[in-house]
């Protein structure tokens, strides 16, 4: 005999109605998984709601916890009104147990994370420069206070960057590589990027563009100052990462120089 229910507290950062733990008749713990999700309209318009699934547990409970978590999917589904969404968990490349369950219980594999490098240039004046569209002007973000700060943080959740807290900010903010600029065109947002890292190394956290701006050459302008200070700074490389079914991602990686590395893991799934 086994029991599922919904524990205490919520499994990893899904909440405890999205949460369940599986027990065996001796009490024991065999099982536990949770759902979180995201509505990522301007990051990804076709199928915005994005539903992980993180899930581990005994081969004989599996199945169990298998199908609550995917029940609780379609109800999410509904409680977003319908929306279409894509519900995925991640498995690293090399796991072939999980890789061959989650494929078996429906899910494909054609979505992944994948990672991109773009060697900084010592001389800028050696590449073509990416201009911003006409009348259209960056600034540094104003990051000095803690409610501006989760103010930023908020714009970029809602194009898919995860779910930090001002503390994180705060302590990227320290880094010896740093960069947060907007883009605006009078007084309308046009887009945003951030850069941290180390000497060694610079992260493109996030680059985002409003749908409307979108083909005009925004990001590729942000992440050409950004590429400007990094030549200045020393730094040879900037990573950069994204999922395989943002293609206007992949694009605007490909535009922008940056060349494929590898996919990171798998992001098995399937469409809802």
């Amino acid at each position: 005999m086994m029991r599922i229910y919904h524990p205490v507290r919520g499994v990893g950062g899904a909440r405890r109605e999205n949460s369940f733990a599986i027990i065996d008749d001796a009490g024991v713990e065999i099982g536990q998984g949770g759902l979180e999700f995201r509505v990522l309209k301007k990051m990804l318009p076709d199928r915005p709601l994005d539903i992980e699934m993180n899930m581990n547990a005994h081969p004989v409970a599996s199945d169990t916890l298998f199908g609550a978590l995917s029940a609780r999917a379609e109800s999410i589904k509904d409680e977003q009104n319908g929306l279409p969404a894509r519900l995925y968990t991640r498995c690293g490349i090399d796991d072939a147990e999980r890789h061959e369950y989650f494929t078996r219980m429906g899910f494909d594999d054609f979505d992944g994370e994948e990672l991109f490098v773009l060697p900084v240039p010592q001389d800028m004046s050696a590449r073509r420069r990416n201009y911003s569209p006409v009348g259209c002007k960056s600034i540094d973000v104003d990051l000095r206070t803690r409610t501006r700060r989760e103010e930023f943080l908020m714009e970029l959740k809602e194009y898919g960057c995860v779910e930090h807290a001002s503390e994180w900010l705060e302590e990227r903010m320290r880094s010896p590589v740093f960069m947060a600029r907007a883009m605006y065109y009078g007084s309308d947002f046009v887009g945003e990027i951030l850069v941290h890292g180390q000497q060694t190394e610079a992260v493109l956290e996030m680059v985002l563009t409003e749908p409307k701006w979108r083909g005009r050459g925004v990001a590729s302008a942000l992440i050409d100052e950004a590429l400007a200070m990094l030549s200045q700074q020393g730094v040879p490389h900037l990573i950069g990462r994204c999922v395989r079914r943002n293609q206007s991602a992949v694009k605007m990686f490909r535009r922008s120089g940056f060349d494929w590395v590898r996919t990171e893991c798998y992001l098995l799934g399937r469409d809802m």
